[in-house]
């Protein structure tokens, strides 16, 4: 993932020896370096800039297509035989071809492509590691994922289009990423391309009881006049739609929370914004035929306990 990353500092120790015992000149010229190094990152900082102004641009060229999708996938749109004349998978012969296209028939009743953006999911292995079985009824209803560059602030939007659906009232769920392009002044060295600075994701309108995202357990007290006896109480649940209740940036954090593993979540957070946003949304059919798939992995934390129902929007 590019971002800030802290220097090896075993690496730093092995050096300073060899550093240290150069001649004074060679150090300057060293020094030299290290600031033709800083200019170079200023150059590079302003490269990703432009990269994100010919993202925005080019937004517009891809929207005709990607609208295009959205319809056939839900069924407003019947492509025509000239716009469907490719293989369904590449690679096979003709026999192969002949043999997979004779094995169903036609379905008049058929809308759209049932499932369309839950299989795409599910085949990339970095997001189908947050998808729980509860989750597959719910993402049956999602119809197209879309995705938008931000300038104000800099950064990325990824919106999850639902139909009506049992589960919960929203039709558009949205995650906003917002990155900082420019080196952190107190370490320009350590720049490594834009860094997430915030995560904001929409709130969830569950219907009653359809909450997912949590859940009740039992815990045994084991001190106080409660000793032995069960406590049931509402926590957190492994979902997909955790996914929208992102890790809090550094300044959103309290003192006595672990800045290193809320770092490491909001890495783990922004990897996977990313993968939705550079391949996931550009390439579905892609993930959807299964012909591209992914070997990263991902895994939302979740909280031991015995579980007593699937999810709850109380607490105990």
């Amino acid at each position: 993932m590019a971002g800030q990353q802290e220097i090896d500092v075993a690496l730093l120790a092995a050096n300073f020896d060899v550093i240290s015992n150069l001649p004074k000149n060679v150090k300057q010229r060293v020094c030299a370096l290290k600031k033709l190094q800083r200019e170079s990152i200023k150059i590079e900082s302003d490269f990703y800039k432009r990269v994100h102004e010919l993202e925005l641009e080019f937004e517009q060229k891809f929207k005709g297509i990607f609208d295009t999708r959205r319809a056939i996938v839900t069924g407003e749109k019947e492509p025509t035989e000239a716009e469907s004349d490719v293989a369904i998978l590449e690679g096979l012969n003709e026999a192969q071809l002949a043999d997979l296209n004779k094995t169903t028939e036609a379905d008049p009743s058929a809308k759209g492509i049932k499932d369309f953006w839950l299989t795409a999911l599910k085949t990339h292995d970095l997001i189908s590691e947050s998808i729980e079985e509860h989750d597959i009824p719910i993402l049956s209803y999602l119809t197209d994922i879309t995705t938008a560059a931000n300038t104000d602030p800099m950064g990325f939007k990824l919106e999850f289009h639902f139909a009506t659906n049992p589960y919960f009232k929203n039709t558009v769920l949205t995650k906003t990423y917002v990155l900082n392009f420019d080196p952190d002044e107190d370490a320009p060295i350590a720049f490594d391309g834009p860094h997430i600075v915030r995560v904001i994701g929409d709130q969830i309108e569950w219907e009653d009881g359809k909450n997912v995202t949590k859940k009740a357990v039992k815990k045994k007290q084991k001190k106080g006049a409660n000793a032995g006896k069960f406590l049931t109480k509402t926590v957190k649940a492994d979902s997909f739609f955790n996914f929208f209740d992102p890790p809090k940036s550094k300044d959103e954090r309290n003192e006595d929370e672990d800045d290193e593993q809320a770092e490491e979540y909001l890495e783990l957070d922004y990897e996977m914004g990313q993968a939705l946003r550079d391949t996931v949304i550009p390439r579905a059919v892609l993930f959807y035929t299964g012909e591209l798939q992914s070997d990263d992995m991902f895994d939302f934390p979740g909280e031991d306990g015995e579980d007593i129902s699937d999810y709850s929007d109380d607490e105990a």
